[in-house]
């Protein structure tokens, strides 16, 4: 945007561009058979527990392809991203803290987001790691993870909420163990085709079984 005189000329404000990127989607599946004198006789619904054990390992796997993935037959994890992402080094070679166990790094992080993405930042690590920054303080000696329960809304680090993401590595030398920013902005998930289930009493009949086959198509990269 460019200021201009009540009647000067106006010339094409450049430096806008648009262009195509493609996202691929990848497809899971999982594939279960158990007998139909097991269906028969469970004494719960049988059906009902795999289709559960299956949305929540289809859940496991795009978690860890969300965070780690290398984009070949899965999604591109945002920790494998070459170029794009900045980088804060904090701590050193075994934890986050410095070297008077405060949270400057996390802090130099926080401050390096442009202000626009702010708002709706979130830090993203594992549990592990965040058993860490709960012990972290600034130079006030105050703890920089909040408890929600006094401020009415869920628990914060440095007042911006966080997501635990078992996939995220632990803190040591040269691992990324927090990532933050506005996921929404930066990482875009394609979902193609949420998960169905086929049962099949055809396939596996002369050997008594019944086959469960589950599908789900998705895509992601930063």
């Amino acid at each position: 945007a460019q200021w201009v005189a009540e009647q000067g000329n106006r010339s094409e404000t450049d430096g806008l561009r648009y262009g195509m990127l493609e996202i691929p989607t990848h497809e899971l599946y999982a594939l279960v058979d158990i007998s139909e004198q097991n269906l028969e006789d469970s004494a719960f619904d049988m059906e009902s527990e795999i289709r559960m054990e299956a949305a929540e390992q289809f859940a496991l796997a795009e978690g860890t392809a969300g965070v780690v993935g290398d984009g070949v037959g899965k999604p591109f994890g945002f920790l494998d991203a070459d170029a794009g992402i900045a980088e804060t080094n904090s701590g050193t070679a075994t934890t986050i803290a410095d070297a008077e166990g405060q949270a400057n790094g996390l802090l130099t992080l926080k401050h390096a987001l442009k202000t626009a993405y702010v708002r709706n930042a979130t830090w993203a690590l594992n549990r592990t790691t965040l058993g860490s920054v709960r012990k972290l303080k600034d130079a006030d000696k105050n703890y920089i993870w909040m408890p929600g329960i006094a401020q009415g809304k869920p628990n914060t680090i440095d007042g911006d909420p966080y997501v635990e993401m078992p996939d995220m590595p632990s803190e040591g030398a040269g691992a990324f163990p927090i990532a933050y920013g506005d996921f929404s902005r930066a990482y875009t998930l394609v979902d193609r085709i949420q998960m169905s289930m086929l049962r099949d009493p055809y396939t596996q009949a002369t050997s008594g079984n019944i086959r469960f086959l589950f599908r789900r198509r998705l895509g992601g990269q930063v």
